[in-house]
């Protein structure tokens, strides 16, 4: 059964239709989403079809859908932008389970916004990366890699902390046991 999106909710199902055939419905998504950010990252579009299937007094919902993002690298603070998967395996029930299942609401109909505003505050990059070799605005002097490669790429040992240059001096004694 493909479902008519509600022209004043388009990303919801006819709760009734759906539990009184008791079998499934398709959902074309296509949303421009404009308020969902994190502080460094934000969401422009999600796209992709969502199917739900009654069984009994629950509802699953699920499918594959795209998100499309934008947000400034973490090292050269280039504007860069992404698409990801989500992959939506979600149970709404009429006893839910806090963080585990949702509410099935008592109106008429079950609106997927706030489910699919959790998964994409969950999707969206903590710290976007425009690729994985970029080296940043100044690379001589901050350097991109991890701290055992740095040395290795210059041939030469990475700086020590003077704090710690005691530390070098010492010798340990082994003592011979009889």
């Amino acid at each position: 059964m493909e479902e008519t999106p509600n022209p004043e909710n388009p990303l919801s199902f006819d709760l009734p239709k759906l539990l009184k055939r008791g079998g499934g419905a398709n959902l074309q998504i296509d949303w421009n989403l404009e308020e969902i950010s994190t502080t460094y990252s934000e969401a422009h579009q999600l796209g992709g079809e969502l199917r739900a299937e009654a069984s009994g007094d629950k509802v699953v919902v699920s499918g594959e859908l795209n998100l499309g993002w934008s947000g400034p690298c973490r090292r050269c603070l280039d504007t860069t932008d992404g698409v990801d998967t989500l992959a939506v395996s979600e149970i709404y029930e009429t006893d839910s389970t806090d963080g585990e299942t949702f509410e099935i609401p008592q109106n008429q109909i079950l609106d997927l916004r706030p489910m699919l505003q959790e998964l994409i505050l969950l999707a969206l990059p903590l710290t976007p990366l425009c690729s994985h070799d970029c080296r940043g605005p100044i690379p001589e002097e901050y350097p991109a890699g991890s701290p055992d490669t740095q040395g290795e790429e210059h041939g030469i040992d990475p700086p020590i902390d003077p704090r710690w240059e005691a530390l070098g001096a010492l010798t340990f004694e082994e003592k011979e046991s009889n």
